[in-house]
Parts: structure tokens; C-alpha cells; sequence
């Protein structure tokens, strides 16, 4: 189960109700965050939630109201003595920025930073694809591998209840068992593992549909209800997020990177509904579990 955390849902600037940009994804000892608004350190310490621990970080782009909490994200790692690696990925220019901040503020982490193009590792695959922005932007998709598992029923109904053989054929063996191969394929119940894309910040973009394509979960740009100048700055109306999911076949829309001119989430959910049914706009800090 993958749990997805909105640390903040609102873009552009900071309103009464919505932070900026940022969402915690976790998974049986994985931890990532996308994003990383002003303040998002903050957000964690307030709601007792770990930076420490984190494996992966991604920033889809190097607007401030998504990138400029990264510095003192990591300084407060530093203080904290995180030991581990950090895994980064983000546009080519964030080492850069990153680095040229640490010298002018006078630090510099005492943990490695590795700044990768995909992240694969316990059980979890984080992969880039670009978007359609004003600036160069990616999105992630995050997905579990394959889940395996053994037809327990057809191997009980030929009395296989060695756990030794089990282990084997749920390792991709093929066993004897009282005189008769076992080919593992024939007691193997593959399953798709879950998918969550995020896309910061895009206007629709079939790029966009692709990667998201039957995914459990879609977090999708929805910064305006119904404006024109969602086209000139680069972003999404709900209705347009709402034809990318209806498009992508996903099993639930959130919309996020609202802006401070919608304080109620009512009319934008209302809008969304009226082209896909399964949408939901989170307030800042709420969850979704992903299974």
C-alpha cells in the first residue's frame, strides 16, 4: 500500500488554507517527496513527519513555489546527522542551484546527495516523464512492481503444503514433488503493482496521458476553475484535468495547485465531476491510501 500525503495543495503563493507544493509518498520502508515548496520543513516538524528518513526527493520544475523549501530541507537534515544518501531528481539546472546556494549560505550537507534520472529499490520505481509547462518540467510516475503471489487453492487441491516447495515455485522455480514437475508458472498469480503519477505543474499534455494511463491515483494540476490565462501561465483548468483522467482511465483525480482565489473546493470538485466522476481536491495534510 502506497500512502500519499498532501503536505501542501496550493500554488503560486500561500493562502489561509493551502501551502505550497508538496506531497509525501510512503511504502513499507520507502519514502519520497515531490516537491518542495517554502515552508515544507516546517510542515513536517509540525505533524511529526520524518525528513530524515526520506530515500528519494523530485522536483518537477524550478518555479519557487516548488523548489525554494528544498535548502532548508536538507540543512535541517544536516543538523538532524542524517547519515544516508539522498537520492534527487529535479530539471538539470537544480544541482547547480542547489550547490550555489550551500556556498553562499555557508554549508554544505556531511551526507552524499546523488542526483539520478529513475529510482528503483525496495519494491518501488520512480520514473521522469516531461510535461508541458513554461519551463522545463517533469512529472513523476511512482509504481510498485509486480506483486506475485502463489495459488495457494490449486496447490492445497493437489496437497503441495511444503513450505520449501512453495518458496521455490514463488521464487520462479520449477520443482518435483512426489514425482511430477511442478512448473512454477501454473501456480503464479501475477498482479500489476499500484501506480501514482504527479504532474506539478502542465497543461494538458498527452505526455501526461500516457504515463498515466490506468493508474490508481492521479495528481493532476487544477489551478483554475475556468480562466483563459490557464493557457498563458502554463497551467490547468479542473476540466481539462478532468478529461486527462477520464482519458488515462485512472481509478480516482485529485486536484491540486489551487489557486487563492478558489477558498471554497466545492464549485472546482463540481466541475471536474461533470466530465469524471471520481475526483476528490484534498486539503492540505489529509492522506489517501493507495492499494
Amino acid at each position: 500500500m502506497i500512502k500519499v500525503y498532501f503536505l501542501g495543495t496550493g500554488g503560486g503563493m500561500p493562502s489561509k488554507n493551502r501551502r505550497l507544493p508538496a506531497f509525501l509518498m510512503k511504502r513499507e520502508g520507502f519514502s519520497a517527496l515531490f516537491d518542495c515548496g517554502e515552508g515544507t520543513q516546517y510542515t513536517f516538524t509540525e505533524y511529526g513527519l520524518s525528513s530524515v528518513s526520506l530515500d528519494l526527493i523530485g522536483i518537477t520544475h524550478m518555479h519557487g513555489d516548488h523548489v525554494l523549501g528544498l535548502i532548508g530541507l536538507i540543512e535541517s537534515m544536516g543538523m538532524l546527522d542524517r547519515k544516508k544518501p539522498l537520492n534527487i531528481m529535479g530539471p538539470k539546472r537544480l544541482k547547480e542551484f542547489l550547490y550555489a546556494s550551500f556556498e553562499m549560505s555557508h554549508f554544505r550537507p556531511k551526507f552524499e546527495l546523488r542526483f539520478i534520472d529513475e529510482y528503483k529499490g525496495n519494491g518501488i520505481r520512480v520514473k521522469k516523464f516531461e510535461t508541458c509547462h513554461t519551463v522545463t518540467s517533469q512529472g513523476y510516475i511512482l509504481e510498485e512492481e509486480e506483486k506475485v503471489n502463489l495459488d495457494i487453492d490449486r496447490l492445497k487441491a493437489i496437497g503441495v503444503n511444503d513450505w520449501n516447495v512453495l518458496r521455490k515455485i514463488k521464487g520462479g522455480e520449477d520443482v518435483t514433488y512426489e514425482g511430477r514437475i511442478l512448473h512454477h508458472e501454473d501456480y503464479i498469480i501475477k498482479r500489476s503493482g499500484s501506480k501514482v503519477v504527479y504532474t506539478g505543474d502542465t497543461r494538458p499534455c498527452e505526455n501526461t496521458v500516457n504515463a498515466s494511463k490506468d493508474a490508481a491515483l492521479l495528481i493532476h494540476d487544477s489551478t483554475f476553475l475556468d480562466e483563459p490565462s490557464a493557457l498563458t501561465y502554463g497551467h490547468s483548468n479542473v476540466s481539462e484535468a478532468a478529461t486527462i483522467a477520464q482519458q488515462s482511465n485512472v481509478n480516482l483525480l485529485a486536484l491540486t495547485h489551487i489557486s487563492a482565489r478558489y477558498p471554497e473546493p466545492e464549485p472546482l470538485i463540481q466541475a471536474a465531476k461533470k466530465i469524471f466522476p471520481r475526483v476528490t481536491l484534498p486539503n492540505d495534510l489529509s492522506f489517501i491510501n493507495v492499494e
